[in-house]
């Protein structure tokens, strides 16, 4: 009686720290979500604009917004924007992603974008501060390094994208099913130059 006993005590005891740990892995889920829908975050990414748009330079920053239909959920909609600061509304890119985190890692899943997913899983997300490494399916880790901010135009560039046109240049708009990506500038022609 006594082995049956103890066995049970075990069983229970492994049950309870199952629930501990899956609780404490939701919990952390949701501590992230709710740190990164909390504002949006703006800064570098070191070598993504090259990877990704052929461009050298310091000039170049990035803000990302991160959206969710409820407070507990720990997915949804984002937005990215890629910017020359020098110039931000006639050099710019716009475009919608996916996005959900399980077990504390992070995947990014663009609309247009043919390096999908991107993993956010090696990073520290600290008051103000979100930095660490994409990694984008190559064997290269692409440093990030964002700092929390309120960004005030995701309007002009969800709507009015367009509308200061840089003559050199003709914007380019992809739309698909889940989003729009909108490029104007050096962007669009780096667009251009690949879309035909």
């Amino acid at each position: 009686m006594k082995t049956v006993f103890n066995y049970t005590k075990i069983m229970f005891v492994a049950m309870a720290a199952m629930v501990v740990f899956t609780a404490c892995t939701t919990n952390e889920d949701d501590y992230i979500a709710s740190s990164l829908r909390s504002s949006d975050w703006e800064g570098k990414i070191t070598e993504y604009y090259q990877n990704r748009w052929g461009i050298n330079g310091s000039e170049y920053s990035t803000v990302m917004g991160f959206e969710s239909k409820d407070y507990h959920y720990t997915s949804g909609r984002g937005y990215e924007l890629d910017y020359k600061t020098s110039s931000p509304k006639e050099n710019y890119a716009f475009c919608t992603f996916k996005w959900f985190i399980v077990d504390g890692d992070i995947t990014i899943i663009y609309d247009d974008d043919k390096w999908n997913p991107t993993y956010i899983v090696d990073y520290q997300l600290r008051g103000d501060s979100f930095y660490g490494f994409f990694y984008n399916g190559s064997d290269r880790r692409i440093q990030f390094d964002l700092g929390k901010t309120k960004f005030t135009e995701w309007d002009y560039y969800r709507k009015n994208g367009s509308r200061y046109l840089n003559t050199d240049y003709r914007a380019v708009r992809l739309k698909n099913k889940d989003g729009v990506s909108v490029a104007n500038g050096i962007f669009a022609e780096i667009l251009n130059n690949s879309v035909h």
